[in-house]
């Protein structure tokens, strides 16, 4: 089963949460969160889950200072692509404010049966496509590699694969320097790109 793992500040949720999600998903729901946004990767990591599902207003007792749309944008320093969504009571307000969720779902997708098939649809979708992407990924760096490892050269095609499919694995592990190097690497070869046609603009300029 999936590896879900639920973040909510309410009790009463959080056992609503669990009764309906223990059948479908290995579960990881922490009775407390720390008042630190940057304890959460730690404490969630140990879990290894392969999607996170958050209350929108995990501020709203006064206990933490994040909101939902907070904790998707500290996640996402450490893992680039795992999937994130967020439910809540204030869907509206949510899809307003909300800048990094990509998928806004009401609270009542937990509790309506025909709405939470919807919700089991929404994850599995998200972990399939991540898996799907990262398998692709590593499959093009291991054909491409060898194709080197046979002494042939690479197409430049194939070359921007081979460091695209890197860069991507690079993103689902931001903390490990190694894979931190290549994001700063693609950085500068986009500012070297960028200064190369700056330089052939101003000697069509000077002609």
């Amino acid at each position: 089963m999936i590896r879900l793992t639920y973040l909510d500040e309410e009790e009463a949720w959080q056992s609503t949460a669990h009764s309906r999600l223990k059948n479908d998903f290995t579960l990881q729901i922490p009775m407390e969160l720390p008042k630190n946004i940057e304890d959460l990767w730690p404490m969630i990591t140990e879990f290894a889950p392969q999607a996170i599902l958050i209350d929108y207003r995990l501020n709203e007792a006064g206990k933490l200072s994040y909101t939902g749309d907070e904790v998707i944008k500290e996640l996402r320093k450490h893992n680039k692509h795992l999937p994130m969504f967020i439910i809540t009571s204030y869907e509206d307000d949510a899809l307003i404010k909300c800048e990094e969720a990509q998928v806004i779902r009401s609270k009542d997708i937990l509790t309506n049966p025909d709405m939470f098939v919807k919700l089991q649809n929404i994850i599995t979708a998200g972990v399939n496509n991540y898996n799907r992407r990262k398998s692709l990924a590593e499959n093009t760096i291991r054909t491409l590699q060898e194709k080197i490892v046979d002494g042939k050269e690479l197409t430049d095609t194939e070359c921007q694969d081979k460091f695209d499919a890197e860069l991507y694995l690079s993103e689902l592990d931001l903390d490990n320097c190694v894979r931190s190097d290549l994001i700063t690497n693609q950085s500068n070869r986009t500012l070297e790109k960028l200064l190369n046609v700056a330089k052939h603009i101003v000697e069509l300029h000077k002609r």
